[in-house]
């Protein structure tokens, strides 16, 4: 049996959190709950890049280290040297052979998509035997209960596979720490803008929003791909794709999930609705008081005021030690009687919330719905599950089906050690793959945005992705849900709390 990793053991009190539970996080990992953003106000534009210290870089197998790709046309048929400085591969050029480029002497076609040299555009990252893209997501940082680990590691994986090529050309992963920052998004992307051929954002929906709007990134039109977050800045660029529901998107399966669940008209609170005068508030729905965050509150008031259900908006912030406000807000709720409440924060004011809520109020049945990707992840579970009323209580989509539904093939892959965020990862790089693969009979930056734009690709881990009927640019079509589960442990962990799918099927939009 493959022991715990030792990056998510936890320790045996939680004292900053006044929780209990046979074994704790890391004292920094509690640490990290406090400050979400490292403090820094959330991007709202396109904002000024940064020119502050660049987070660590991790590279895994195959990584393109920090080295610099070529920026230059490949043309047909001619020769391009491609070199990378630390951990990189050199490129000797591709020769096209019955408009099949060939590398190394034996590369095949992707299977049912043609294969061409590149030419007429930008090749940033491309050479004759390797794609180079880039990846950020919180490697450190506050407001990260994560096993942050866990992206460095999950970055490279799928594309380590057997198969899993672009016509003959390998997948090499540059990963970057964001440090969970807007600031830090904006610096490591403006670097991996110069270098890798597109750029995929792995988490932080105040880092995705930063990155893709970064001047460097928009300057150069790279393509930005991500799991769907806020359209806050993003729903004009033509550079940018979300390859799941935004936030605002799913409002609606929300509720339908809540409706499923027969939890979507609770008794009234004792607050007054902000939608139907007269009457008393039946759910709170909370949300980060950014711009990035106003979708998913937008999305779920509208979908509860076609409803009729009446609703409470509450505004947070999650700016500084948030630790007393949230843990008090949540109290708040409890006594004001709320049993169904939205929200979409960031992951350590959700923890301190819901432990105030029961502090307050231990023998609720409040339940917790909101979009993904949020909380779907193991540390997040354990966390709310040191209090143990909350378990089934809690469900919150996600574009992936929880660990329960994990493939033959990505727990092979893992050699059967693995989790959530690399799940999702998994199911990210699928997609990623398809769209490459479309686009392969000119692998230019410019043939990628415009391929992408028309993709439909069908159910895997992801539901569908549908560009070509959503606009070009969102491509989501629908969202499994998850439900925490506080009897049972993840894999590999040693503390219960872990996520269920709900039925068998994800929700349609």
């Amino acid at each position: 049996m493959t022991a715990p990793r030792t990056g998510r053991l936890f320790a045996a009190s939680l004292a900053l959190m006044a929780m209990t539970a046979a074994c704790g996080l890391k004292s920094e990992s509690v640490d990290s709950l406090k400050t979400p953003a490292g403090g820094v106000p959330a991007a709202t534009g396109t904002g000024t890049t940064s020119t502050g210290t660049t987070g660590a870089v991790g590279t895994v197998p195959g990584a393109t280290g920090t080295g610099t790709t070529p920026t230059g046309t490949i043309a047909g048929g001619s020769t391009t040297t491609g070199t990378t400085s630390t951990g990189g591969s050199t490129g000797t050029g591709a020769t096209t052979t019955g408009g099949t480029t060939t590398a190394g002497g034996g590369a095949k076609p992707a299977t049912g998509a043609s294969c061409g040299t590149p030419s007429g555009g930008d090749t940033t990252g491309i050479t004759s035997s390797t794609i180079n893209i880039g990846l950020h997501a919180p490697l450190t940082g506050t407001g990260t209960p994560f096993p942050n680990s866990s992206f460095q590691k999950g970055a490279g994986v799928f594309w380590q596979q057997p198969g899993h090529t672009v016509c003959g050309r390998k997948i090499q992963v540059e990963f970057k720490d964001d440090t969970y920052t807007p600031a830090g998004a904006r610096s490591v992307c403006s670097d991996m803008a110069k270098r890798d051929f597109f750029v995929v954002g792995g988490g932080g929906t105040d880092q995705i929003q930063a990155c893709a709007t970064d001047p460097d990134i928009q300057r150069a039109q790279v393509p930005y791909l991500s799991a769907g977050v806020t359209d806050n800045g993003l729903s004009g660029l033509q550079n940018y794709f979300a390859v799941s529901l935004t936030y605002k998107q799913q409002g609606g399966l929300v509720l339908k999930n809540a409706q499923q669940q027969g939890i979507a008209n609770p008794s009234p609170s004792n607050q007054n609705s902000d939608n139907i005068s007269g009457k008393k508030a039946t759910w709170a729905i909370v949300t980060a008081n950014s711009p990035n965050f106003a979708g998913a509150r937008d999305g779920m008031a509208a979908a509860l005021k076609s409803a009729g259900i009446p609703y409470k908006i509450y505004n947070v912030s999650q700016q500084g030690n948030y630790q007393p406000a949230a843990t008090q807000f949540g109290q708040q709720l409890a006594l004001n009687g709320f049993k169904t409440i939205f929200v979409d924060a960031a992951p350590g004011y959700f923890v301190f919330m819901t432990k105030g809520y029961y502090n307050a109020h231990a023998g609720s049945n409040a339940n917790w719905v909101g979009p993904g990707v949020t909380y779907t992840e193991v540390t997040v579970a354990q966390y709310i599950c040191a209090s143990p009323q909350i378990s089934g209580h809690a469900y919150f989509l996600s574009p992936a089906p929880g660990l329960d539904h994990a493939t033959d093939d990505f727990k092979k892959a893992y050699n059967n050690s693995y989790d959530d965020i690399e799940w999702a990862l998994w199911g990210l790089s699928e997609t990623l793959w398809t769209l490459m693969k479309d686009a392969s009979a000119n692998l230019t930056r410019e043939n990628f945005i415009a391929s992408s734009e028309h993709a439909q690709i069908p159910a895997s881990v992801y539901p569908p992705v549908d560009f070509a009927h959503n606009g070009g640019h969102f491509g989501g079509t629908g969202a499994w849900v998850q439900r925490v589960n506080c009897n049972k442990a993840e894999p590999n962990q040693n503390q219960p709390g872990t996520w269920d799918t709900v039925g068998n099927n994800f929700l349609k939009l």
